[in-house]
């Protein structure tokens, strides 16, 4: 019996460990606008989640602090985008214009104004197993 688990065990983590790395691999591209603000360009990412999630991991790179608010400023179209992909512009030092747009909580990053602590942004990261 534990000797059959033990080969199920090993047989899962066979299959799931390529697609756990792979998926690590497709990291959305970033692109700089400005003082603490940035773009994500949307290649990889399905899910409003997804892009939360790697706008909090760039505003860290960038200095945010973990209490700092990340704010949608704009949302462009694959069409509109100089990238050719759905691009989502976050800024964690807002002017006075975009604070004044400000909804708090929101969740969605098609909505200009939407905001998030960076804290709450990256705990919408998926996590993924580390086998190794």
């Amino acid at each position: 019996m534990i000797k059959r688990n033990m080969i199920a065990v090993v047989a899962a983590l066979t299959v799931a460990t390529p697609v756990l790395a792979q998926k690590s691999l497709y990291n959305n591209p970033v692109a700089d606008a400005g003082a603490g603000t940035f773009a994500i360009v949307n290649k990889w990412a399905h899910r409003d989640d997804d892009i939360w999630c790697a706008a909090a991991r760039a505003a860290r790179e960038r200095g945010a602090a973990w209490s700092s608010r990340l704010y949608v400023v704009d949302v462009a179209s694959a069409a509109q985008s100089q990238y050719g992909s759905e691009t989502f512009t976050f800024t964690f030092n807002p002017t006075q214009q975009q604070l004044d747009q400000a909804q708090s909580g929101r969740s969605s990053v098609r909505g200009i104004g939407n905001n998030l602590t960076i804290n709450s942004a990256n705990r919408r990261c998926v996590r993924e197993l580390d086998f190794f």
